[in-house]
């Protein structure tokens, strides 16, 4: 048996990278799938997935058992994400557990005075609000049933914080108090809510990976220049995978963690033990 058979399995951010690996774990084990990404190749601060490279996610996950609904969704826009959910529960009746993936590390690199905005607002808004958004878009429908587990994205620039990036780590770290307060707030109607810090995961180009070559350039670095300086700061000295990333997730949604809730499960390779 998987460890999420007869799950409905709502991914954000689904398109690629984490997203990508998460709705890959979840198909092997048995879930049903609400995919949900922008759709469009713009509207960030680097290359946006469009429509396809969510269809090619959609369809890996059906290659292996899994029933698909994608669905393209902006998460700074409530109705949007609201009509991902309604998709959803047409199609499987219930959407069990929701994975808020969809992020930005950029834009940054830059003194926190150097940044527009603007900078500020797509990042707080994306990171911080769409989580709230499709928290609020789902919740409704799992207190009804009192029953249902939330993942948020959190990372370690939610626990400590990095230089040049203060827009990431003030929407991370609100992240990590938005998780404790539904967790406080939907427990006792049977809904837990958690969430997963990992730290710069390993690109990896099956998984369609861009972000993190993105914050390498931001400050003049290349990808194999920035993963290695990054490692050195790791106690395992290497970075995590994005399959250790999602086995954390996994397990956060799955029954067996039924007794875990409003915690942070940290997946950083000892980053922040020092």
């Amino acid at each position: 048996m998987g460890r999420a058979d007869n799950k409905t399995v709502m991914i954000t951010g689904a398109a690629r990278a984490l997203g990508r690996s998460h709705a890959l774990l979840f198909a092997e084990e048995g879930a049903d799938l609400v995919l949900v990404d922008l759709g469009r190749e713009s509207g960030g601060p680097y290359a946006m997935p469009g429509r396809k490279l969510l269809e090619e996610t959609a369809r890996d996950c059906r290659r292996l058992g899994s029933r698909v609904v994608t669905a393209v969704a902006d998460v700074r826009d409530q109705s949007q994400v609201d009509a991902a959910v309604a998709a959803g529960l047409d199609e499987f009746g219930a959407i069990d557990v929701l994975v808020n993936n969809a992020g930005l590390l950029a834009p940054g690199g830059v003194m926190s005075h150097e940044l527009s905005e603007e900078d500020w607002q797509l990042v707080v808004d994306v990171n911080l609000n769409g989580t709230w958004r499709c928290a609020r878009a789902v919740l409704p429908h799992m207190a009804e049933r009192r029953s249902g587990a939330i993942v948020n994205t959190a990372s370690t620039g939610g626990l400590v914080a990095f230089e040049m990036f203060s827009s990431y780590v003030a929407s991370k770290h609100a992240v990590v108090g938005l998780t404790k307060a539904l967790a406080l707030e939907y427990g006792r109607l049977g809904i837990r809510v958690n969430a997963v810090c990992p730290t710069t995961v390993e690109a990896d180009p099956a998984l369609r990976t861009e972000s993190t070559a993105a914050v390498a350039a931001s400050i003049g670095s290349s990808l194999e220049d920035y993963e290695r300086s990054s490692a050195s700061y790791h106690a395992l000295r290497r970075l995590v995978t994005a399959r250790e990333v999602s086995e954390a997730v996994l397990w956060l949604a799955a029954d067996t963690a039924g007794g875990v809730t409003g915690t942070c499960l940290v997946v950083d390779g000892g980053f922040t033990a020092r």
